[in-house]
């Protein structure tokens, strides 16, 4: 059987596509351009459509391919954020390769894959941001970082040059703390004068500095070697949190190109890291995320059923009819479920109380108070087997079945569900949270893990957002 397969990764400076066939023939590789945010809505989708053309066009004609896979940087924050539907892209894929399995997923995932294969072990992966990720032996996944240039990808190339830029500008005051006068005429050259120096903020442009900063520790200068030593620390210090996870098995494999081009760097690192961990085995790269985006398409063709969604890392759709908006597949291993509902205690019908709750507003940080903006009180029936809980976005198709109006609510927010003679909530990946709180409790401090499963009883209050709260309601007469 001649299995086709595709690979996409998409990183901080440029997009590939590659196709791998079963029998010999002729490769393709295409080349293209980084996604981007405009308008608060991610380019990935139309990054991925440029590619499988530009395919086509090589391979002369729209191809027909086994199953295809797709590693995108930045994958769980614009997922959080709405600024991306993964719908859209397996959407994309089945149209433009006409194949019926497809997955979406962390560049984390593929770099893993394609480094280490699908074994349990971690991967610590240095480009324009940093990422460790470390699969146990029951197939979990375990992320440390990755959170973007703005909160985290600490000892990334951004990180890095960033660090470096701000050294410059140092030296260029007089000041001596952190300052690298070595720096002043690498950074003119890289971002321009000086003036120019407060308007930068493409990651790419500082990642893309990150190399001088090297050089320069490797030729002695000390605020850069003070740079790369809090660098190293950091990335050693992300790899230990994963490594520390139950069930994974203490091996390490570094990649991306930061580290690949830099070996001074990368030595600093792993010395970081046996300091901590002495009992960790590292192993060299088997490979990049590209090769780990083919992996994941040929785990999908050959194995479709072991290939397990796992939010929020990997979408995956098997099967040709587009799935609703809403979906949501949880990871394999289901975290423990908390006070079932007694048995013989289902009552006549269940409904939830959507209200605006003032007390939980003010229990927000400063910076997170939301006020409420009107009053969305209303008596919803629960019906079928689960209710999708979000915030409505008409342009990017998802109107959830209790719709909020309340900021702080994400577009899929969590889902009530029908399960095992009881209604239970669980969070699909929030970016604030879903909190509960039993009848009577104080209000709740501490958020369900995405994926963990609450079972409900009447009177129990969910709260989302910044200011609104669902209350289960046991109901012996029609909802209206």
């Amino acid at each position: 059987m001649d299995v086709r397969v595709v690979g996409v990764d998409i990183g901080g400076t440029g997009s590939r596509l590659r196709f791998a066939g079963s029998r010999a023939g002729r490769s393709y590789e295409v080349t293209g351009p980084p996604a981007t945010i405009v308008g608060g809505r991610s380019t990935v989708p139309e990054v991925v459509r440029e590619l499988c053309r530009g395919f086509a066009a090589q391979f002369g004609g729209r191809p027909h391919v086994s199953a295809a896979a797709v590693g995108l940087r930045g994958f769980r924050s614009m997922t959080h954020s709405g600024a991306l539907d993964a719908n859209r892209v397996h959407d994309i894929l089945a149209e433009e390769l006409r194949t019926r399995s497809t997955a979406v997923s962390s560049d984390a995932v593929t770099a893993h894959l394609g480094a280490l294969g699908t074994g349990s072990g971690a991967t610590l992966a240095v480009g324009t941001g940093a990422v460790a990720v470390a699969c146990d032996d029951v197939g979990r996944w375990h992320l440390a970082d990755g959170m973007g240039p703005h909160v985290g990808d600490n000892g990334g190339g951004a990180w890095i040059g960033r660090r470096g830029l701000d050294a410059a500008a140092r030296a260029m005051d007089g000041r001596r703390m952190g300052a690298s006068p070595g720096l002043v005429r690498a950074a003119e050259a890289h971002f321009g004068r000086r003036e120019r120096w407060t308007s930068v903020t493409d990651v790419s442009q500082f990642a893309g500095f990150a190399p001088q900063v090297i050089t320069a520790a490797d030729y002695g200068d000390t605020a850069c070697r003070e740079i790369l030593d809090e660098a190293a620390r950091s990335l050693a210090d992300g790899l230990c949190a994963v490594l520390s996870h139950p069930g994974v098995v203490p091996v390490a494999v570094t990649t991306g190109k930061l580290l690949l081009h830099a070996p001074t760097f990368r030595s600093l690192v792993l010395r970081h890291l046996t300091e901590k961990r002495g009992d960790v085995l590292v192993r060299p790269s088997a490979g990049l995320p590209l090769d780990g985006s083919l992996a994941l398409a040929r785990m999908l063709a050959a194995h479709p059923n072991v290939v397990q969604e796992h939010v929020p890392l990997l979408a995956v759709r098997i099967g040709s009819a587009p799935r609703p908006d809403d979906s949501i597949t949880l990871p394999r291993v289901t975290l423990p479920a908390v006070r079932p509902l007694p048995a013989g205690s289902e009552p006549t019908a269940w409904a939830v109380e959507v209200s605006s709750d003032h007390e939980w507003s003010a229990e927000q940080s400063p910076e997170d108070r939301l006020t409420p903006t009107s009053s969305s009180d209303a008596v919803v029936p629960l019906t079928g087997d689960r209710v999708v809980v979000g915030r409505a976005s008409r342009s990017r198709g998802v109107v959830p079945d209790i719709v909020c109006e309340d900021t702080g609510v994400s577009r899929r927010h969590c889902e009530i569900a029908w399960t095992d003679a009881g209604w239970s909530v669980v969070d699909l990946g929030s970016a604030n949270g879903t909190y509960v709180a039993a009848r009577g409790d104080a209000l709740p401090t501490e958020p369900l893990r995405p994926g963990e499963r609450r079972w409900l009883a009447d009177g129990d209050r969910i709260y989302v957002g910044g200011w609104t709260c669902l209350t289960a309601r046991a109901v012996t007469a029609s909802v209206r």
